[in-house]
C-alpha cells in the first residue's frame, strides 16, 4: 500500500481565532501582537497586502492605526489553545490517524484513502473544519511528510481558493520542487540555506539532484532523511503520541520595570508555578532548575544580568518545593538598584513520575506536597487558571505584560461566553 501524508495548517491562525467571535474583524486588515504587545506575530492576508511584515515592532504600525486601516489584538493564548484543541479533535474524527505538530499544524495519515480520492477528501476535511470551528485551513498531500509540507506551502500560495494541493505524479513533483526556494524547505535553516546557495543550490529540486555522498558529508542524518523524503522516499512516520518535552521553561518581559526583591519573588514563583503545572500535565519531574533576571538591553541605564542553576535532592514537580528553591536562588543573584525588565525559569533533567531515583540521605516529603499541587490543579481546572495560588505569587501583579487590546476568553471563561439576545 502506498503511503500518503497530509499536512493541515490553519491559515493565519491567531487572526482566524479572533475573527470567529468578532464580526467587525472580518475582511479588514488584522494583526495579533506578541507578549507585552511587542511585535506582530500573526497577520491577515489584508494586513500582508498592506506591507506589514512579520515581527515588525508594534510602534511601527501606529500610522495604520491612526488612519483606521488596521485592527490590532493582544495575544489571547487561552482562546487560541482551546480553538486549536477543537480543530485537532475534528481532524481526529475525520482522519485515520493524526500527529499534532504545533498549535496550528497537524500531519494526517491518508494511506487508506485511494489516490484518486485524495483531493476530494482534502476538500471535504477543509469544508467540515470550517463549518465546525470557523477556522480556514490549507491541506498539502504527498507521499512523504516533507513533501506534504511543500504541497501545503504551494496550496497557500497558488491555490488559495481551494486550499488543497496533491503531489501525485513525477511531473507535478518536479514542477513544485522547481518553484520552492531552498530556504523555504522544512528543515533547512538559515545557516544551511546560505551554505547551499553558495553551492548554487537555489531550489528544492537542485537539492534533490545533489549526490548522496555530498549530503552525507555536509549534513546530519536529519538532512539525509530530508533529502530522501524530497525524492519521494518516506523516512518519517506519523507519531500519534506526542513526545514529552525534555525542557520546560517560562520566560517573559514585564509590563513595567521591577526593582524590588519582593516583586521579583512574585514574578519568578509565578513562572515556576506555571512550569510545575506543565511538568505534572506530562507526568514528569525535574532534576535541575535554572532562573535568571536581567535589565532592559535597549535601555541606556546600567545593565545587569545573572543566573543560577540548582539541583533538587529528589526530582520533583511539586509547586511548593520548586518555589522554595526559586526563592533561595533569587536571593543569591538579586542586586538592589537595577530596573529589571525580564526573567525566566527553566527546568531540565526531566524524568518520568514513575522513574524517580530516591535519596538515602534526604527525608522524602514529596507525597504531601504532591497532594497539595494536585488539589490546586483540580480547583484551577474547574474554576479557571489562577483561582487558587500561593500567597508568595501576589495578588495585584502589576508587573505583568501589557495586553491593552486583549479580546475576551470566549470559550474558556464563563463570564466571557457570548450572549445571544
Amino acid at each position: 500500500m502506498n503511503k500518503w501524508f497530509g499536512l493541515a495548517d490553519c491559515n493565519n491562525f491567531y487572526v482566524s481565532c479572533e475573527r470567529i467571535f468578532n464580526l467587525s474583524a472580518r475582511d479588514i486588515p488584522v494583526v495579533v501582537l506578541s507578549n507585552n504587545d511587542g511585535c506582530v506575530i500573526s497577520r491577515s492576508q489584508e494586513a500582508k497586502d498592506l506591507g506589514i511584515e512579520m515581527g515588525i515592532p508594534a510602534h511601527k504600525i501606529s500610522d495604520n492605526l491612526k488612519t483606521k486601516k488596521l485592527m490590532v489584538f493582544s495575544s489571547n493564548y487561552a482562546l487560541y489553545g482551546d480553538i486549536s484543541s477543537r480543530v485537532m479533535n475534528c481532524l481526529n474524527d475525520l482522519c485515520p490517524a493524526v500527529e499534532v505538530y504545533s498549535i496550528d499544524e497537524a500531519f494526517l495519515d491518508l494511506s487508506i484513502i485511494p489516490s484518486e480520492e485524495l483531493y476530494d477528501f482534502g476538500i471535504e476535511i477543509k469544508r467540515k473544519i470550517a463549518k465546525w470551528t470557523k477556522i480556514p485551513i490549507s491541506i498539502g498531500i504527498a507521499p512523504t511528510k516533507s513533501l506534504a509540507k511543500v504541497a501545503n506551502r504551494y496550496a497557500k500560495k497558488y491555490h488559495k481558493e481551494k486550499g488543497v494541493f496533491v503531489i501525485d505524479s513525477e511531473e507535478i513533483l518536479e514542477k513544485i520542487l522547481t518553484e520552492t526556494p531552498i530556504e523555504d524547505v522544512w528543515g533547512i535553516g538559515r545557516k544551511y540555506g546560505k551554505f547551499l546557495k553558495g553551492q548554487q543550490v537555489n531550489t528544492a529540486l537542485d537539492f534533490t539532484k545533489l549526490p548522496e555522498n555530498f549530503i552525507r558529508k555536509y549534513f546530519s542524518v536529519v538532512g539525509l532523511r530530508l533529502y530522501r523524503e524530497l525524492k519521494g522516499e518516506s523516512c518519517l512516520n506519523l507519531t500519534e503520541v506526542a513526545d514529552k518535552k525534555k525542557v520546560v521553561q517560562h520566560t517573559r518581559s514585564f509590563g513595567r520595570y521591577v526593582n524590588t526583591l519582593r516583586d521579583l519573588e512574585e514574578v519568578l514563583t509565578t513562572f515556576a508555578s506555571k512550569c510545575a503545572e506543565k511538568l505534572r500535565s506530562q507526568q514528569s519531574c525535574a532534576n535541575v532548575i535554572s532562573i535568571y533576571i536581567r535589565t532592559n538591553l535597549f535601555s541606556k541605564k546600567a545593565q545587569y544580568y545573572n543566573s543560577i542553576t540548582m539541583n533538587f535532592d529528589i526530582p520533583t514537580n511539586s509547586t511548593m518545593e520548586i518555589q522554595q528553591k526559586v526563592l533561595w536562588g533569587l536571593k543569591q543573584i538579586f542586586v538592589q538598584g537595577y530596573d529589571y525588565k525580564k526573567a525566566g525559569v527553566c527546568f531540565t533533567g526531566l524524568v518520568p513520575n514513575n522513574a524517580i531515583q530516591g535519596n538515602l540521605f534526604v527525608q522524602e516529603t514529596e507525597s504531601k506536597c504532591q497532594k497539595v499541587s494536585q488539589l490546586m490543579d483540580g480547583i484551577n481546572a474547574k474554576f479557571g487558571k489562577g483561582t487558587i495560588k500561593f500567597a508568595v505569587q501576589g495578588i495585584n501583579t502589576t508587573w505583568q505584560g501589557n495586553a491593552g487590546k486583549l479580546s475576551p476568553k470566549f470559550t474558556t471563561i464563563w463570564k466571557d461566553i457570548p450572549k445571544v439576545e
